[in-house]
This record gives C-alpha cells, sequence and structure tokens, in this order.
C-alpha cells in the first residue's frame, strides 16, 4: 500500500486546486450569460446566484485521475475496463446535470439517463457477485447483481441531489462521506477505490470555499448528481470477503444523504404527493422552521455525517466500543444543541 499513497495525495490535491482554480471563471460566465438560481417560495437563497459550479468537477476529477494513474500504473492496468465505464457514465451524468441546470429535464427521461449511466459501469465489471447474509449462507447474484447494481447507483446519485438546498450541505457531506471511503478503502486494500474517493474529496474541499455559506455559487445538479454518481459507483468495490456488508457499511458512510432520501420518499408517500416533485419540507427546512441559523443546521448536518462515517470505520475494524462512544456523544450533541433551541425560544419566541 506504501506505493500508492503519494497517488492519493496527487489526486486530493491536483483536484481540490483545479476546482479552486476554475470555479471563479465558470462564476464569471454565468454572471455574464445570466445563468443564476433566482430567489422562489422553494429555495431559500434571497439573491440570485450562479449555479454552474459544479462544470468543474468532471474536468478537475478527470485530470487529477489521469495523474493519479500516471503515478500508479498499475491500477490503470488492472482496471482499465471499469475505469473507463465509470468515466463515460460520469461524462453521462455530467451532460445530463448540465442540460437539467441551464433547461429543466422533466423526471422520467432524467430517470432514464441516469439509469443509462449507472448501467456502464456496472456492465463494464464494477458490481458485487455474492452476498453474504451473516450466520445464513452466501447468495450468488448471478444475473441480479447487475439490476441491484444500477438501483443503488441511481438511488445514490439521487441522494446528493436531495442534499444540495443549503450552503455547503452538499459539499461538505460529500467531503467526510468520500474522505470515509478512502479511509476503508485503504483499511480493506481497494487501492482504486481509494483514489476514486480521493478524487471526489479534493472537488468538495475546493468548492466549499466558493459555497459556504453565503454561497457565491452552487453546483446546481451538474455537481450533485456527478458526486453522488461517483460515490455510488465507488461503493461497489469491495472485496468478496466482506460480501456482508456490501451495501451496510457504504450505508453507514453515506449515512445523512440515505436518511434524507429515504424520509423524503415516506413522507411524500404518505401525503400523496409525487416522489419526484421538489418541496421545502427536508429535514434542513424543518430545522430551519425551527429557528435554528442557516450555519447550525450545516454544521448539525456535518457532525451527523462523520459519527456515521466513524461508525462505519468502527465497524470494519472490528471496534464496537467506538461505536457506543460515538452513540454517547451524540446524544449529548443533540442534548446541547435542542437546549439552545429551547433557551432561546426560536425564531418566532
Amino acid at each position: 500500500m506504501s506505493r500508492q499513497i503519494p497517488a492519493y495525495f496527487i489526486v486530493i490535491i491536483l483536484s481540490g486546486y483545479l476546482t479552486y482554480l476554475f470555479v471563479p471563471l465558470v462564476k464569471s460566465y454565468c454572471l455574464k450569460r445570466g445563468i443564476l438560481d433566482n430567489p422562489g417560495p422553494r429555495k431559500i437563497h434571497t439573491v440570485a446566484v450562479p449555479r454552474l459550479g459544479g462544470v468543474t468537477f468532471m474536468a478537475a476529477f478527470t485530470v487529477s485521475l489521469a495523474l493519479g494513474f500516471i503515478a500508479a500504473p498499475d491500477l490503470w492496468l488492472e482496471n482499465w475496463k471499469g475505469i473507463l465505464g465509470l468515466v463515460a457514465g460520469g461524462i453521462l451524468i455530467f451532460f445530463l446535470g448540465v442540460t437539467d441546470d441551464i433547461r429543466e429535464v422533466s423526471p422520467l427521461p432524467k430517470f432514464l439517463w441516469q439509469i443509462a449511466a449507472a448501467l456502464i459501469p456496472v456492465l463494464a465489471g464494477i458490481r458485487p457477485d455474492v452476498i453474504n447474509v451473516p450466520y445464513y449462507k452466501v447468495f450468488s447474484l448471478g444475473f441480479w447483481s447487475i439490476p441491484l447494481s444500477v438501483f443503488w447507483v441511481v438511488i445514490i446519485t439521487n441522494t446528493f441531489n436531495l442534499l444540495d438546498g443549503l450552503d455547503g450541505l452538499a459539499a461538505g457531506v460529500g467531503a467526510i462521506a468520500s474522505i470515509t471511503f478512502v479511509i476503508l478503502s485503504i483499511v480493506l486494500d481497494i487501492p482504486l477505490a481509494s483514489l476514486l474517493a480521493a478524487g471526489i474529496f479534493g472537488i468538495c474541499i475546493g468548492f466549499l470555499k466558493y459555497n459556504y455559506h453565503p454561497a457565491q455559487i452552487f453546483m446546481g445538479d451538474t455537481g450533485s448528481l456527478f458526486i453522488g454518481y461517483v460515490l455510488g459507483v465507488l461503493s461497489l468495490y469491495w472485496p468478496k470477503s466482506y460480501a456482508s456488508i456490501v451495501m451496510f457499511v457504504p450505508l453507514l458512510a453515506l449515512g445523512l444523504p440515505v436518511i434524507e432520501i429515504v424520509s423524503t420518499t415516506v413522507r411524500r408517500l404518505i401525503t400523496g404527493k409525487r416522489i419526484y416533485v421538489a418541496d421545502k419540507r427536508h429535514l434542513f427546512h424543518f430545522l430551519l422552521d425551527q429557528g435554528f441559523g442557516h450555519k447550525w443546521v450545516v454544521l448539525f448536518f456535518y457532525f451527523i455525517s462523520v459519527q456515521f462515517s466513524v461508525m462505519a470505520v468502527g465497524f470494519v475494524v472490528g471496534k464496537a466500543n467506538i461505536i457506543l462512544v460515538l452513540e454517547t456523544i451524540f446524544i449529548i450533541f443533540i442534548a446541547i444543541f435542542l437546549s439552545r433551541k429551547i433557551k432561546s425560544g426560536g425564531r418566532n419566541g
């Protein structure tokens, strides 16, 4: 593993620097062309903000990844087919996001394009072959590994799209989830997954400089779909010896966005609303309505993401005491967080 570590640093530093470098150029272009996210009834921001920040992600990710493979050529030679599948699907997601940001794409075509993008790397071989049910037996997925993997990637892709509602939220959670995948991949000796996650981590960190509250630019669907797509695909890189947790650990690492999409889906089904119709009733909207400030809500979600991530690492390394301590810290933090609201009386006193 030691000979691969420099490649991770190269990818993180370069992807972050390129994103930091390109975002002002995209921001200037959006302002000149009027490509702005205007305030509205479903929006939290009160001024028009450029919305194509995610355009920088594809370029920064691809260039940094290429140099990462130059530093670790064995990874390319051993995995070139899957890598090309990931990049090809990423290009589809990229153009889908750009199109949706410039002129809105209706739900059905958007969903079909996401399926197509997810199908490419899955057909290129990025999918689990077996699932090990603990204390029972190992199941060979056979053909079902394809639809299940595609479904998984599409779900994770859309989780980050739902999170992109507050300044810095999607980018920050993406950074936490991706650095978790870097750590997990190193522990489990999956250098390719670690390299891919390093690219997403660098992008998210570089973009936060411009996206943290008050945001100078939004990543838009171009960015949120791309981050979710790459994290969804790389979460399928899992050794067969860990087949029993092939989805459980990524679920922990992506705990917050998964909670968001599950709660949103259940809420819309219960209220009889269409699942794909956007609204202003997400978890972060609820906290804002209770009187918490924008930055407090974002930091709160960061903390939840960190807790899920450390739990995922603790689960893999077999440290149950870490999980117990984290749960205790989490309960204390929630109590302090809510007590501030009670003492202040909230927004309406």
